[in-house]
Formats: C-alpha cells, sequence, structure tokens
C-alpha cells in the first residue's frame, strides 16, 4: 500500500552561507525561495535579519552615505545609533515607544546629514544650491524635534492603572507615573 503524500518540511538555512545563498537567490526575485522565506518570517527574530526593519535600513542607508567608503566612521555611526536607542529606550519600553524611539534616532541621523552636506558645500555653493540646503535643514529639525516631543508626550501620559478589591467594594486608583510610592 503506497503512503500518502505528506507535506516535506522546507528546508532551512542553518548557515550564514546558506541564509546568504537563500538571500542571494530571493534578491534576484526567485520565487522558488518564498515557502522557505515564510518559514524563516515565522520567528519575529528573523525579521530584521531578512531586511524587514525598514526603520534599521535606512539608518544604514543614512550612515553609508555620509560616511561613503570609511568603515571606521560608518561602524562610529551606527555605535552612536545603537548607544542613543538604548538611552532613550529606557528599562521597559512600550511598543509604542520602541517606534518613537527608532523614529527619533532616524531623524536626528537626517539632521547630521543635512548639517554634513551644507557645511561641506559651503564654500562652492551658489545662492540657488544654498536655498536648498537651508530648508532641508530646517525641515529635517522640526521632524527631529517633533519625533522627541511625541516620545516625551506618549512617556507623559503614560498612567499605570491600579485596581483593588477590598471587602468586595472595588477601588480603582490612577497615578501618574512619576508619582512616588511614598504616603
Amino acid at each position: 500500500m503506497a503512503e500518502p503524500n505528506k507535506p516535506t518540511e522546507l528546508a532551512v538555512p542553518t548557515t550564514q552561507d546558506g541564509m546568504r545563498a537563500l538571500l542571494r537567490q530571493a534578491g534576484k526575485g526567485d520565487t522558488a525561495t518564498l515557502p522557505t522565506i515564510r518559514k524563516l518570517l515565522e520567528n519575529p527574530e528573523n525579521i530584521d535579519l531578512l531586511g524587514g526593519n525598514l526603520a534599521r535600513c535606512a539608518e544604514v542607508s543614512f550612515a553609508k552615505a555620509i560616511a561613503g567608503e570609511d568603515l571606521a566612521v560608518q561602524t562610529a555611526i551606527e555605535a552612536k545609533l545603537k548607544a542613543m536607542r538604548k538611552e532613550l529606550l529606557g528599562e521597559s519600553p512600550s511598543p509604542v515607544e520602541v517606534l518613537l524611539v527608532s523614529r527619533a534616532v532616524a531623524c536626528w541621523l537626517q539632521v547630521q546629514d543635512a548639517d554634513i552636506r551644507y557645511a561641506q558645500a559651503q564654500g562652492d555653493l551658489t545662492i540657488k544650491q544654498a536655498d536648498y540646503h537651508q530648508p532641508r535643514m530646517d525641515a529635517a529639525n522640526r521632524r527631529y524635534l517633533a519625533a522627541l516631543r511625541t516620545l516625551a508626550q506618549v512617556r507623559k501620559f503614560a498612567v499605570p492603572a491600579l485596581q483593588v478589591n477590598i471587602a468586595k467594594k472595588q477601588v480603582n486608583v490612577v497615578t501618574p507615573a512619576s508619582a512616588s510610592p511614598a504616603g
């Protein structure tokens, strides 16, 4: 008696070389890679690995654009971004805070990029070119400040609520996040 067709388990790469080969194939548009990629994406940790973190892709692109071929500068920029992210995230950030910190870090990098490009071109700028750079710097700075302001507002209004049941009477106590437990 013939055994019924069983679905075969996908061969998911387990080595860096295997992963690189899969990504090379996918990068060329090979649709045969899609089932394996979908299987890999079932694990949320693989999303970043496969390029799904677009904010991170933007950061890397800006870092490369600023640093050019200089790997030391690019690595230093990436270390700065990582340190900023860690400092801004704090102990236990909410998912919204994670997104806002990511945006604030990306905006900071865009501000630096706009300022650097203007400063580097300073001596050779025509009035028309200067008129291009100044609004670009201003817009980048506005976006950065807006991201920081939004992050601060989210943190300010993040109010933990405490619900207590005492002797069959329910008491809801809402305290600001900055209030101390003393008293």
